[in-house]
């Protein structure tokens, strides 16, 4: 079988190869890499076999090159399984391929700002925004954090110290560590206030490392952001974001999975679509929304969280527009344009085995709808729940709670299915 194997190189300059990466190197027919790295791994005065040296093309033209070669090597940067490489050959050269996909971990860059700093490497949360937009960043702006930030030109140090004191992290600890591995490696310290208004410059090749510092103002360190964080269109908004004690409620009945796909259907301003992204970073959320201007404050509200890796925005209207969606383990249904009951009867059609579809209605019409629909899914007994909720307000100068509007939460959960061996064996 043709084999594919990938060598981190590490951080090291020449590279430290255990003996299995340097018997890949001998044994290969090709190696792919960088110019910088197949520089790096030049072969030995008495290494007399020819070998095809390759620069490694994008990602997606990797299948065609390595054709017609029995072992190919791809030289990797750190650890390829660390935001690397790694993953994605594993993912397009699985088994159901020619190839066999073996990786030869390095140490990481990550590894060795660690050693530079003394954190422990356990004590870190892995950000990349390497290829990705700043506003990623986001999403981990909260106090009392470590953060190790693999970065590109669009996220230089100026650009996070920035996004920092925008957080409310003007104390921040900022660590750029540089040229990780070459005798002239840098390790640099700053405070986020004076390094956002520097015009230092930093070698391209750098790792950043914060540790943030401060009260924060954005993201909270537990679920429930508060309703004024949020991005709304004016007056006539403010009745499309779901509030956040009702909010808490719909995400508690989700229950968000790993690996999840979330449906949020009438999706407003995004107060459910942007939590239920937050917190459960490797699940993939949907927000559907018609309304133009809440859709500007959907994406306003994604940028701001830094959610854009896991929220995918749908301009449409449902229940026409989820044709084209994966089903889903997961539905929200906030709004439907008068279209409810089609939207349920879709939803729990689309919705997969052991899933989870909650619907929330004010009206009596709405509710009217839910009880109809649920008697048709007897096999499923809902779960319900009216939420009241009574906020702080004056009246000729004195304190009053103020009731809003209850919302009606009612919740399905789809049986999961029973395979045939659990039947026999049962």
């Amino acid at each position: 079988m043709p084999k594919i194997t990938v060598i981190g190189l590490g951080i090291c300059q020449p590279p430290l190869l255990n003996a299995k990466a340097l018997s890949a190197l001998h044994s290969c027919d090709c190696i792919m890499g960088s110019p910088r790295q197949l520089e790096s791994v030049a072969p030995p005065s008495t290494d007399s076999s020819q070998k095809v040296r390759l620069a490694l093309p994008k990602l997606k033209e990797i299948a065609n090159h390595v054709k017609g070669f029995e072992h190919v090597v791809i030289l990797a940067s750190g650890d390829p399984l660390l935001f690397g490489i790694g993953k994605y050959l594993h993912s397009q050269f699985s088994a159901e391929t020619d190839f066999q996909v073996t990786c030869i971990s390095g140490i990481s860059s990550l590894q060795g700002v660690c050693e530079l700093t003394g954190l422990s490497l356990q004590d870190a949360q892995l950000v990349s925004l390497h290829g990705r937009p700043l506003s990623n960043l986001n999403r981990h702006l909260q106090p009392h954090r470590n953060l190790l930030i693999l970065t590109d030109k669009h996220s230089h140090p100026q650009a996070i110290a920035k996004a920092l004191v925008s957080a409310n992290l003007p104390h921040s600890k900022i660590h750029v560590c540089e040229r990780l591995g070459y005798e002239d490696q840098k390790h640099l310290e700053f405070v986020a206030k004076d390094l956002a208004s520097s015009t230092q410059s930093f070698a391209p090749l750098h790792v950043t490392l914060v540790h943030t510092l401060g009260e924060g103002n954005v993201i909270p360190n537990f679920p429930g952001i508060a309703d004024t964080h949020f991005v709304t269109d004016g007056d006539s908004g403010k009745g499309l974001l779901t509030k956040r004690e009702v909010r808490l409620n719909i995400l508690s009945l989700l229950q968000a999975s790993p690996q999840d796909i979330g449906w949020d259907i009438g999706a407003g301003c995004g107060g459910v679509a942007i939590e239920w992204a937050l917190w459960n970073p490797q699940g993939k959320v949907y927000g559907i929304e018609d309304h133009s201007q809440r859709i500007a404050c959907l994406n306003a509200n994604m940028d701001a969280f830094g959610v854009s890796a896991n929220l995918q925005i749908i301009q449409g209207r449902a229940p026409q527009c989820l044709s084209t969606l994966p089903n889903p383990n997961k539905v929200f249904i906030g709004g439907s344009g008068g279209q409810l009951s089609q939207i349920l009867q879709l939803a729990w059609q689309r919705l997969k085995p052991g899933g989870r579809l909650v619907a929330s209605a004010v009206t009596e019409q709405s509710k009217a709808k839910l009880r109809e629909f649920s008697q048709h899914i007897s096999q499923a007994p809902a779960e319900y729940l009216q939420v009241a909720i009574s906020r702080h307000d004056t009246i000729a100068g004195q304190d009053i709670l103020r009731p809003a509007l209850p919302i009606t939460l009612m919740s399905w959960h789809k049986a999961p299915q029973i395979s045939h061996e659990t039947l026999h064996n049962a």
